[in-house]
């Protein structure tokens, strides 16, 4: 009977090779053996044990792993600790302790993960594509789900960083394993618009009215088409269209590729079904007035629905600074940006603070919060909000503007939080008090406070409508 000896424990790294206690050989890539003792190995790992106890084996081959690997398991399985644990060793040492079961090392892998190849020096694409890559194998090979659950966690990525990295992350489509597609997929969580243009954008060049590769049919089963239309309705029906579009022009489409499209086509549907049996529209666009359900903000027929919703929204003067007032504590205003703006057209909102009631005495009664049109083809927008970022456009960007050539934009002040969403569409919840620039730091001091006023400006002169009241 083996004594109860609890593991991890140090028994010595010295004993490693020992000719006396070493009765196990390991045999490594390049011949080389290592000669380790079988009680120290069995309390570590189950899977040692009945290989040495019940099977009688006195040699176990090591060859699918590195000599670093090996040589790191070894000490470590010897002393308790993992202080040859790197990352060229990591992927290694990881499926060693998932192979031969030993509980605590995978324990220690997991946070080697999370404290040091997630540490990037320089957060550059090929850093996060190694940790990336890791969580990637980790999950398809060895089940292991944890470490793309932690990456998804602990990489941030800002507006356009994300949309980077995925673009490249599945460059040569056609060719990338499908378990990056599936690692793909939880890194855009619910940015599922990447993912839908990354496919637009490959079938569009690469699609020859015939079949689907692989890697399409994979990515359109797995695409979570309920997330993906409620969370970005316009790009979802983009991508609907474009697959329709394929369904109804390719004759000579096979089978497989029909089938695939219609499924994909089906599940939106019955989706969209059951949202109107619940009581939502499949857009889910607040209703305002004059503006009904049944308009479309894909928009094919920009023209006589911009005149529909110009007959009741009313057009600012140009480069003007004028007095709306909606109600506190919520200060909200709403606005329609119509067709074709071009790039550079601003909008600028001047929240006013009672007299004698600001939150900084000494600096003026206002703040100001700016947006720009920085790209109309692309739907690339800045913004700055006075007192918490640079004022400066082309600085910080909101995140994930529709591509819709009308947008229904609303931007709302709380005590709290500046929010702007765009065809329901939230592209920017900025918390006054932690998304602050670095030397902003009383931010949330700034714009605190309900106020007398809110005043509209932009340099559109035309296109653009508003929908407030006006003093």
């Amino acid at each position: 009977m083996k004594p109860r000896i609890r593991v991890p424990a140090n028994f010595g790294k010295e004993h490693i090779n020992s000719p006396v206690h070493g009765n196990i050989k390991l045999k490594l890539k390049d011949g080389q053996e290592i000669k380790v003792n079988s009680i120290i190995m069995s309390l570590n790992s189950p899977v040692i044990d009945n290989l040495t106890s019940n099977l009688t084996q006195s040699t176990l081959e090591m060859d699918d792993f590195t000599n670093s690997a090996v040589d790191c398991f070894v000490e470590s399985m010897y002393t308790g600790d993992v202080e040859k644990l790197e990352k060229l060793n990591f992927e290694d040492v990881n499926k060693m302790a998932h192979v031969f079961k030993v509980g605590w090392l995978s324990k220690k892998c997991v946070l080697f993960y999370k404290t040091d190849i997630l540490k990037f020096e320089n957060n550059s694409y090929r850093e996060i594509e190694f940790a990336c890559e890791i969580a990637s194998r980790a999950h398809f090979h060895l089940k292991q789900k944890q470490f793309v659950s932690l990456f998804v966690k602990h990489v941030t990525f800002d507006l356009v960083s994300k949309n980077t990295f995925l673009q490249r992350y599945l460059a040569g489509f056609a060719k990338v394993p499908r378990r990056r597609i599936d690692t793909s997929l939880a890194v855009a969580s619910k940015d599922l618009n990447i993912i839908g243009n990354c496919l637009t954008a490959y079938l569009s060049s690469n699609f020859e009215c015939a079949k689907f590769d692989e890697n399409v049919l994979h990515l359109l089963q797995k695409l979570d088409v309920g997330k993906f239309r409620q969370t970005y309705p316009s790009q979802f029906m983009e991508l609907v269209n474009f697959l329709s579009e394929i369904l109804e022009e390719s004759e000579s489409a096979c089978d497989e590729v029909k089938s695939t499209i219609t499924s994909f086509i089906k599940r939106r549907r019955t989706i969209a079904e059951k949202d109107t049996r619940n009581g939502t529209s499949e857009m889910e666009l607040e209703d305002i007035e004059g503006l009904e359900d049944s308009v479309d903000f894909g928009y094919k027929n920009v023209q006589s629905q911009t005149a529909y919703v110009k007959s009741v929204w009313r057009q600012p003067p140009i480069c003007q600074w004028e007095v709306i007032q909606p109600s506190p504590p919520i200060h909200s205003v709403q606005f329609i940006t119509l067709g074709e703006t071009g790039q550079q057209r601003r909008i600028g909102l001047y929240f006013r603070f009672p007299a004698g009631k600001s939150p900084s005495p000494n600096e003026a009664y206002g703040r100001t919060f700016g947006m720009q049109c920085e790209n109309n083809d692309t739907s690339v927008w800045s913004y700055y909000i006075y007192g918490c970022t640079k004022a400066q456009l082309n600085s910080q960007f909101l995140y994930n503007v529709p591509r819709d050539k009308v947008k229904h934009w609303t931007v709302t002040k709380t005590f709290t939080h500046l929010n702007v969403t765009c065809n329901d569409v939230t592209v920017l919840n900025f918390n006054f008090a932690t998304d602050h620039s670095t030397g902003f730091e009383n931010s949330s001091q700034v714009w605190v406070g309900n106020c007398s006023s809110v005043l509209f400006w932009t340099t559109y002169a035309e296109n653009l409508l508003l929908k407030s009241q006006v003093t």
